[in-house]
């Protein structure tokens, strides 16, 4: 609580405050250094705050990946993409294209992982993961990965959070473009998009086809995507945005025939977002929106062993909004929200019942830059009700994050914060053969500390310094039950401790090439 209370103190004092220079300016003499190592989407990040600020600014430990980052790195899905980002563990259900997959953070757990495209999670809702392949790169701007906790922006979101944002239409005129590519065992990745601008009117259109016999026994995968992006400007300070994401899914999931079982998936999955964006003076915007997401999945378990085939679906849904306003004015950029979703989850595995969640969320946060100090206080409320469960639950996550500039083209960074995750409804209602639900499990609860350093002091060398502390209390781990039986289940019961480092440099571009390396390191205690 003495936390809490002095974030909020520190909040009304910070907000009380007299203005000056502006929180969310970068200067050109910055702006032309950073260029020197990084992409002009490089410097600026919205997903620490939801308020777009220079990354200097950003107390967080935030890694960006850019559309020209993909270009060069061949990606097909964003899981190629998250693969290559220091501190974040992806794990491939096969070596082929499209292969199912789910990351981990800082050696999080995959349900600790939240996955944001245009604002809508695609995080399965009985499981809590999400599949990294399910998003296509060839329509990602950028992807903005925020390492740690962000309970106190986003949520649920003990190990981090991953959020896609998709290109925009053209500024202007009409522009596209169509690829292929074709290799052995039928592998394939087809591209075409086509994007333009009217007077008021803009539009973003994609569409795709990953495929592949597989590059090893059991490992096919075939994937169709479709994505536009719509808008309309009322005004040239109020904007209507429309964006529709479809992607069906068939995949054979690897044979493991030690284990004497195979697995096959199909799926398919709808995301819808409405938003309203609107200026309504020079200091203050206000963004109203709404989402759906659906996903469809059938899945065959195969007993290689007795000759049998299993069958296991399941149909998630989610309905939310969102308010959130943005008060810019001299060393403040404040940033005041809420957030609503309503889920609900049928599963074979889960009884084939309904079952159903209400999360409501309001949150503020600040960013207040008095010359080379910036001081970013958040506090956000969330109420989290899983019917039919014991799981009710109301959680205060505040944070507290401090940059400060020691030296010419050196900074330093740390954060302070809380956070928590809510275990999938699979935790607290499916029961199998040996396994037994519960449905008093509980939110699991972090308190994190991250500390580092950024310079471009030496000469040439850009280098990047973190290291990090997750304590987590009412973890969710295995219990047996009856030993002889081989009865277990989950209980909120360990405190659990990840920490490690993670070092990353890169060098200033030497006829158009540039040299980086990466190393992440952690420990897990529990």
């Amino acid at each position: 609580m003495f936390f809490i209370r002095t974030v909020f103190v520190l909040f009304l004092i910070f907000t009380l405050s007299p203005f000056s220079t502006p929180a969310f300016a970068i200067s050109e003499e910055e702006k032309s250094f950073l260029l020197m190592y990084f992409k002009e989407d490089e410097i600026q990040v919205i997903s620490a705050t939801r308020s777009l600020k220079a990354i200097t600014r950003v107390a967080e430990n935030v890694e960006v990946v850019t559309k020209e980052d993909i270009e060069l790195m061949n990606a097909h899905t964003l899981a190629d993409v998250l693969n290559s980002v220091n501190g974040v563990q992806v794990n491939f259900s096969g070596v082929a294209p499209g292969s199912v997959a789910v990351a981990q953070i800082q050696g999080s757990r995959v349900d600790h992982v939240v996955i944001l495209v245009d604002g809508v999670g695609i995080n399965d809702i009985s499981g809590g993961f999400a599949d990294a392949s399910l998003v296509p790169v060839q329509m990602i701007e950028k992807v903005e990965v925020i390492k740690g906790p962000a309970s106190s922006v986003w949520g649920s979101s003990l190990g981090g959070v991953v959020n896609v944002i998709t290109k925009a239409p053209a500024a202007q005129g009409i522009d596209g473009m169509i690829s292929g590519s074709y290799g052995e065992r039928n592998t394939g990745d087809f591209r075409a998009e086509l994007s333009g601008r009217t007077a008021r009117a803009g539009y973003y259109l994609y569409a795709g086809r990953l495929q592949t016999d597989g590059l090893r026994t059991h490992d096919s995968s075939f994937r169709n995507n479709i994505y536009s992006k719509l808008s309309y400007d009322f005004s040239k300070d109020t904007t209507a945005t429309f964006t529709l994401l479809y992607n069906s899914a068939e995949n054979d999931q690897g044979d493991f025939e030690a284990e004497g079982m195979r697995f096959e998936s199909k799926e398919e999955v709808m995301l819808t977002t409405l938003a309203l964006r609107s200026r309504l003076s020079d200091s203050l915007s206000i963004d109203v929106s709404a989402r759906t997401a659906h996903k469809l999945t059938s899945g065959y378990y195969i007993d290689l062993i007795n000759e049998a085939v299993y069958d296991s679906g399941s149909h998630d849904s989610r309905y939310g909004g969102s308010v959130r306003a943005e008060y810019r004015q001299g060393i403040h950029s404040v940033v005041f929200g809420a957030d609503y979703d309503y889920l609900r989850t049928r599963a074979t595995y889960l009884g084939g019942h309904n079952f159903y969640q209400n999360r409501a969320a309001v949150y503020a946060n600040d960013t207040i830059a008095w010359g080379k100090l910036t001081v970013t206080p958040g506090l956000r409320f969330d109420s989290v009700d899983v019917k039919d469960t014991g799981l009710k639950e109301n959680f205060f996550s505040p944070s507290l994050g401090v940059t400060y500039e020691i030296a010419d083209k050196t900074i330093l960074r740390g954060v302070v914060s809380r956070g928590f995750s809510v275990p999938g409804v699979a935790y607290l209602v499916a029961t199998a053969s040996i396994f037994l639900k519960n449905p008093d499990l509980g939110l699991e609860k972090v308190w994190s500390y991250q500390a580092g350093v950024e310079t471009g002091a030496l000469k040439y060398l850009w280098l990047k310094a973190t290291v990090f502390r997750h304590d987590i209390r009412d973890a969710i781990v295995s219990q047996d039950i009856n030993v002889e039986e081989g009865t277990w289940t989950n209980v909120n019961k360990d405190k659990v401790r990840r920490q490690g480092v993670e070092v990353a440099v890169k060098t200033l571009p030497v006829y158009n090439m540039t040299l980086a390396a990466a190393a992440s390191l952690y420990q897990y205690k529990g």
